[in-house]
Order: C-alpha cells, then sequence, then structure tokens
C-alpha cells in the first residue's frame, strides 16, 4: 500500500487507463473472433441454404415422376403390359405373359416379363409393335423393353420384300435393389 500512496493522482489514472486499455482489447480481440465465426458460418448456412433448396427442387420432381408411373409396386407389372396391350390406339389385344426372375449382381434383381400375343395367328404391322413397345416405356420410367424377336407372319425367301404381316415376342425388364437382411 505504501507505493500506492506515494503514487500522485496522474499516475494512478495512467495505470487505470492502462490497465483498462488492455481490459477492452482483450474484449475487442474476443469479439473480433467471434466475429469472424460468424462470419464463416454464414457463408456455411449459405451453402446449406442452396443445397437443401436444391433438394427440394429434386424431391419435387421426383414426386411428381413417381405420381405419374402407372405402377407403384413391384406386383403390378402384369396389369400394367395388359392395360398397354389393350390400348384403342395400340390394339395389340390380349397376350400372355411369362414373369422370371435373375440376379445380375449381388443385391440386384431383374424382373424379366416375356411377351407374346395369345392367338399365335395374329399378325401385327411394325407400327403397331413399335408403339406398344415405346408405350410400355413411355409411361413407366422403371420398365425397359430388353430383348424384341420379329418374326415375318409369311415366308419370305432371301430377296423377297413380305407384306407388313409380323408376330413378335419382347422382354420386358424391371430392375430393384435387395434389400440384405443383415
Amino acid at each position: 500500500m505504501n507505493s500506492l500512496q506515494r503514487m500522485s493522482f496522474p499516475r494512478i489514472v495512467i495505470l487505470l487507463c492502462s490497465l483498462g486499455s488492455l481490459a477492452f482489447g482483450v474484449l475487442v480481440y474476443l469479439r473480433t473472433t467471434r466475429l469472424a465465426e460468424v462470419h464463416n458460418e454464414l457463408v456455411t448456412v449459405k451453402s446449406v441454404v442452396r443445397d437443401i433448396q436444391t433438394d427440394a427442387y429434386r424431391l419435387a420432381e421426383l414426386q411428381k415422376a413417381a405420381g405419374a408411373e402407372n405402377f407403384k409396386s413391384q406386383d403390378e407389372p402384369e396389369t400394367y403390359i395388359r392395360k398397354i396391350a389393350a390400348d384403342d390406339h395400340i390394339n395389340v389385344g390380349t397376350v400372355d405373359i411369362a414373369p422370371s426372375t435373375k440376379n445380375p449382381a449381388r443385391g440386384i434383381e431383374d424382373n424379366i416379363y416375356k411377351i407374346t400375343p395369345r392367338e399365335k395367328s395374329q399378325r401385327f404391322t411394325l407400327g403397331q409393335v413399335g408403339n406398344f413397345l415405346y408405350k410400355l416405356e413411355a409411361e413407366s420410367r422403371r420398365v425397359r423393353v430388353t430383348q424384341l424377336k420379329l418374326t415375318p407372319y409369311e415366308k419370305v425367301t432371301p430377296g423377297q420384300v413380305g407384306k407388313d404381316a409380323w408376330t413378335f415376342e419382347a422382354e420386358l425388364t424391371t430392375r430393384t435393389k435387395v434389400e440384405s437382411g443383415g
């Protein structure tokens, strides 16, 4: 206490101002550091918001596409195929469908549907067959025509141009991811 009693008033003011400046310097440094952190977080928030908006638009597109699908589960493709075949603009008529399953890779299952006209004597134009196969793929993003066999209805010799009368066999494939139970 002796040293404080010997100090004059101006020296005490200088000492208090120096200590105050030091305290304010520390506070300013801490606030500046926090301000920099907040600024970095705001930059991150902007990119996160942009990603959320992008994901929301993509989700809306996928939900719209899923709502437009003509069959919702893997159990309904046969009904879907028969509906397309019976369409007035397609006019393929009644078809036989032979389902089978393949596993081309681990965790993937292909459901294959072999489509043939029920009446073996029935003949089609290439336009009918093409429209039928096009409509199968166009109406659903989940199906693909993976094989087609076109046979002229009447026997033709090489070099002879036959009539536009055909029979067909087609394979339609839907691919699903198999959930592993482990």
